[in-house]
């Protein structure tokens, strides 16, 4: 009846095959900032960027406006190296150096994922690590302002 009322098909998903992954036991935030070399001051920012929007249903605060702000961030970076070095396609450079890919690699070599949180069937893929990298960015330029950002991209890109 339902059907015949819509006119198309009933769509049902499941929450069934999705993961949720918490911070693991090890993870320290106070650890990861030292590793990170940036002394956070605002509380609980770096957490904050390791939680995807998915995680408890989007109850807690996550780092999508983090996210967005990092990204903005890698951007105007990414481009300004890409300039200085006289690069012939800066445009392929910066996407190359900000690629999801690229990002995940980053994100991976900071050993952050035992922080990282989400609820999401495929895990922490190559787009998740990106995004929260962007994040962890975000959170630096947000913190610790634009010199200290750029270091930390200039370190960790």
């Amino acid at each position: 009846m339902l059907r015949a009322v819509l006119g198309r098909r009933a769509f049902h998903t499941t929450q069934i095959n999705r993961v949720k992954k918490a911070v693991s036991a090890e993870f320290n935030v106070d650890s990861a900032s030292q590793r990170l070399g940036v002394s956070f001051t605002t509380p609980d920012i770096l957490q904050r960027a390791l939680t995807h929007k998915s995680f408890e249903h989007g109850q807690v605060p996550s780092n999508e406006r983090l996210q967005y702000l990092g990204n903005r961030v890698l951007g105007l970076f990414a481009t300004e190296t890409a300039v200085k070095s006289n690069a012939s396609d800066v445009e392929e450079q910066v996407r190359q150096q900000i690629s999801a890919d690229n990002l995940a690699i980053k994100f991976d070599a900071l050993n952050l994922e035992p922080g990282l949180q989400y609820h999401l069937s495929d895990g922490a893929t190559a787009k998740i690590k990106a995004g929260a990298y962007k994040a962890v960015v975000g959170a630096v330029y947000h913190d610790q302002g634009f010199s200290a950002a750029r270091q930390f991209v200039q370190k960790h890109l």
